[in-house]
This record gives structure tokens, C-alpha cells and sequence, in this order.
């Protein structure tokens, strides 16, 4: 990082522990400043995790899943939407080291409403990477809703029982609810890299238990934790 970025990115940083919406404003700068450093991070962890396992948390159409399976040894990527999963599938048809999880991710096992933009039906493929499980997502629709399976996380890598080269969690706002639990749970230390899309912005009431955990991510030095990626 340049020293004019590394300044930027400080500033930035300080301003955001104001309270309320500037400081918010200031936390989304920092994260801007500091995105081409955060994907270039994640481009190395992947790398770095020749040969394990990886998972993508929210695959949609599967870029991500695609990307890490260039170099792990396998890729589960969890897709909870039923229109987004056959993409998917058909996506990562021709990788052999790639399974789909056709579920979303949480902190409880559950069969739950997917709320969907207004507009899903129109273009499917921009709208589905908006898709939550919480319907007071500023740009999804509490009307438009699929019904799909969540999977119990840290259980599920309890039962996996294997370390985890890269976890890359983009799931629209239940990452705070899953990250609560993962962070206190001993199967994290099996976790090398954490990158995670936060959505503060279209769900404020999840602000202040999000700079929680961005808090605590400063804090470790394993597994490591980018909570401004992507």
C-alpha cells in the first residue's frame, strides 16, 4: 500500500469512529481506499491455499468458486436461491474439485424465506447477488420471496473436520449472526482466511454489531480477517 493510501486509509479510520452517519460515511471510504489491497490479499490467500479446502459462502453464479478452485483442492460453495443454484451448477459443471451446497449459511439450521429484489424476475442474473435472508434489506422486496434451506455453519465445519485454506462470506447480512458464532467457536483456528462483504449500509440497524466484529477481526492473528473485501 502507497504511503499516500496508507495516510488516506488512517484518516479514514479515525473519522470513523464518529458516531452515527458520519462515522459510518468515513467507514465506507476506508473501505474503498482499501478495497484494490483487500482483493489483491484475497488473490494471494487463494494461492497461498494450494491444495485445501476452500469455501464460498453466497457463490451466486460461482466467480468466486470458480477462482479458488484453480488452486484448492476442493470448493464447496453454498447457493441458497433455486434460480441461481442451476447457474451455478452449470458454471462449475466442468470442475471436479467443486461441490454445491444448494443452502444458505447461518448460525442456526432453519427452512427460511429468501427475500428477492422487486425487479428479480426481469434480470435474475444482477438481481440474485442482492438476495437475504432478511427481508428489511433496503433493496430487496418482503413480498418476493422463495422459501430454501440454512445450514448449521459451524456445525457443518465441525462435521467437515478438515482446516480451511480460504473462507470468502458474501451472504447479505446474515454474516453478523454467523460470524458472532464462528469467532467464538474453536473450530475457527482450522480457518487460515476470512473475507468478508458486509452490508451495514443497506442494513443500519446491523452497524454497530458489525464495527463489533471488525473490532475483533483487527484483533486476531488467526485465522486472518478482511472485513472490508469486495
Amino acid at each position: 500500500m502507497s504511503l499516500a493510501r496508507n495516510l488516506r486509509v488512517a484518516f479514514y479510520s479515525a473519522l470513523s469512529k464518529l458516531p452515527g452517519a458520519r462515522g459510518r460515511r468515513y467507514a465506507r471510504k476506508r473501505q474503498a481506499a482499501r478495497k484494490p489491497v483487500v482483493q489483491a490479499a484475497f488473490d494471494a490467500a487463494v494461492k497461498a491455499a494450494e491444495g485445501q479446502v476452500c469455501i464460498d459462502l453466497g457463490a451466486n453464479i460461482g466467480t468466486y468458486s470458480v477462482a479458488m478452485a484453480r488452486h484448492a483442492a476442493r470448493v464447496i460453495a453454498f447457493e441458497p436461491d433455486p434460480w441461481t443454484v442451476e447457474r451455478l451448477r452449470e458454471n462449475v459443471a466442468h470442475l471436479s474439485n467443486v461441490q454445491v451446497v444448494n443452502a444458505a449459511a447461518g448460525d442456526r439450521d432453519d427452512t427460511v424465506p429468501l427475500y428477492r429484489r422487486v425487479d428479480f424476475e426481469a434480470d435474475p442474473a444482477l438481481a440474485s447477488e442482492s438476495s437475504s435472508l432478511l427481508g428489511t434489506k433496503g433493496n430487496v422486496d418482503a413480498e418476493n420471496l422463495v422459501t430454501v434451506p440454512v445450514i448449521d455453519f459451524v456445525a457443518y465445519l465441525t462435521r467437515l473436520d478438515t482446516d480451511i485454506g480460504v473462507l470468502k462470506i458474501d451472504i447479505e447480512g446474515s454474516e453478523v449472526a454467523l460470524l458472532e458464532r464462528l469467532l467464538n467457536d474453536p473450530i475457527c483456528d482450522r480457518i487460515d482466511h476470512i473475507f468478508v462483504e458486509t452490508h451495514e449500509r443497506s442494513l443500519p440497524e446491523l452497524a454497530a454489531r458489525t464495527d463489533a466484529l471488525r473490532q475483533a477481526a483487527r484483533f486476531r492473528t488467526h485465522p486472518r480477517i478482511e472485513m472490508d473485501w469486495h
